[in-house]
């Protein structure tokens, strides 16, 4: 019997809305000081329906104000995933009284998908451009998710618009008249399905090399553990990404099954590239025991590039803003009576161990390193599984990732509540899983040889 109704799972470090039905990510833009999270929404249901743009602010990217809807469906369609950029320089012409806009761009979708815009000067209410579209369906029925970023080449904005097996690049002086310059795919690309929500951003590798990393989310058919988001390595010469660094295989933003969509900030202040995804899966995100909600975002996490053994490879690791609010680490010698439902774990380990969490009903989420030098996750016991059957399949169940490296690791855990993100050997394993404990976990068991220290949160 589901517990839909019985339980609070309400994360308290990890975006949710007020009420409703949420998934990707959309428009994310830091400007002022403020970090503007929009979001796929549908206000009315906690299952998907009619999508809008849901709007709020952090200063801190943890604790959250909800602002009105940004926006919302009209005759040219639901208001599907993009993003957006602050026009500090007025490019569009759409600044009032001196006060540049936020311009967001975003897909149309009805019987075609076409990428639109719309403007803001005070960073809450938007106007959608009159012109709209400003980039016309070419003739394909899956075309969308602009991502609009700064290109130092041409000097001018470029956005990338996925386009079924592959993407699409254009150019623009002013974000509003827009020409196409190139293609990405679907060579170089090892993993079927259609491509989703781009972002392409450069990187500076260790050695001071300058490297553009392409992230796509892929629509992975259920039997192959359901959608996952990719990453490319290479170069942006102005008018298209290149894959010079190809990977023998296919590398993840997250191993896992709850992290899609991801997206990074614009921002002219930023001084590291921090993304966000939706926490959770097209196959059983609607059926989630999670009463007037549905959907939750990932932590903010801070990207950069580290050389491994089998070469270079993307890096993310919770934002530094989630170290502020951590409170002194205690150790644990093998056992902790746990009396909160959100802390965090720092553990170094030689070998294999597991981590435990548990609780009076038998339920328990395991993690550590097996004896293949894997990482892994096991939620296949850790609470309530009824609500979907492939949520409660062994595919769904465990997560596991061969190391880059051997011989000692270093891992972070953060859970909180009915979500658990791991990170493990230097960014390199990343990886977020929904749990819903029946009870809250009471109890951490530590197996092996792990030294493990216990910190909580000061809110």
């Amino acid at each position: 019997m589901s517990t839909k109704g019985v339980r609070d799972y309400r994360p308290k470090l990890h975006f949710t809305t007020e009420k409703g039905w949420i998934n990707d990510p959309n428009g994310l833009v830091y400007e002022n000081g403020n970090y503007h999270l929009f979001y796929q929404y549908y206000p009315h249901d906690t299952k998907w329906g009619p999508m809008h743009w849901g709007h709020a602010i952090s200063k801190d990217l943890i604790k959250w104000k909800h602002l009105p809807v940004a926006l919302a469906p009209d005759d040219l369609g639901f208001i599907f995933s993009g993003s957006a950029v602050y026009d500090s320089e007025n490019t569009s012409g759409f600044a009032s009284f001196g006060k540049p806009p936020i311009v967001a761009m975003f897909t149309h979708s009805c019987e075609t998908q076409q990428q639109s815009i719309a403007y803001s000067t005070d960073g809450v209410n938007f106007i959608k451009y009159e012109g709209n579209p400003v980039i016309k369906n070419p003739g394909i029925k899956d075309f969308r998710d602009p991502k609009v970023f700064y290109n130092p080449i041409r000097d001018s904005w470029s956005c990338v618009v996925v386009a079924g097996d592959r993407a699409h690049f254009y150019a623009s002086q002013d974000l509003i008249h827009w020409e196409k310059t190139g293609e990405f795919g679907p060579e170089g690309n090892r993993c079927l399905g259609i491509w989703e929500c781009p972002d392409i951003f450069p990187l500076k590798a260790p050695n001071g090399e300058e490297v553009w990393v392409l992230v796509v989310s892929m629509t992975i058919k259920r039997e192959e553990g359901g959608p996952k988001t990719q990453y490319f390595l290479g170069t942006f010469d102005g008018d298209t990404f290149i894959c010079d660094k190809p990977f023998d295989g296919i590398e993840w933003i997250d191993p896992g099954f709850d992290n899609y969509a991801a997206m990074s900030y614009y921002g002219e202040d930023l001084k590291d590239r921090i993304i966000i995804g939706w926490g959770s899966n097209w196959v059983y995100a609607a059926d989630t025991p999670t009463n007037e909600y549905c959907g939750v975002m990932t932590l903010a996490r801070k990207l950069s590039l580290v050389d491994t053994p089998a070469g270079l490879r993307l890096s993310s690791i919770p934002y530094k803003t989630l170290g502020n609010i951590a409170g002194a680490p205690t150790i644990i010698e093998s056992q902790k009576e746990l009396d909160e439902e959100v802390f965090g774990l720092r553990i170094k380990a030689n070998g294999e161990f597991s981590i435990v969490l548990s609780n009076e009903n038998q339920e328990k989420l395991v993690f550590g390193v097996n004896s293949k030098n894997e990482i892994f996750m096991d939620r296949s016991q850790a609470g309530d599984n009824s609500f979907n059957e492939h949520y409660a399949s062994n595919l769904f169940s465990n997560v596991v990732k061969q190391r880059f490296f051997s011989g000692p690791i270093t891992m972070e855990a953060v859970f909180d509540v009915s979500i658990l993100e791991v990170f493990a050997d230097k960014g390199t394993f990343a990886s977020a899983q929904l749990v819903y404990p029946t009870k809250p976990y009471n109890k951490i068991t530590i197996i092996g040889d792990a030294q493990v220290y216990y910190y909580n949160f000061e809110f």
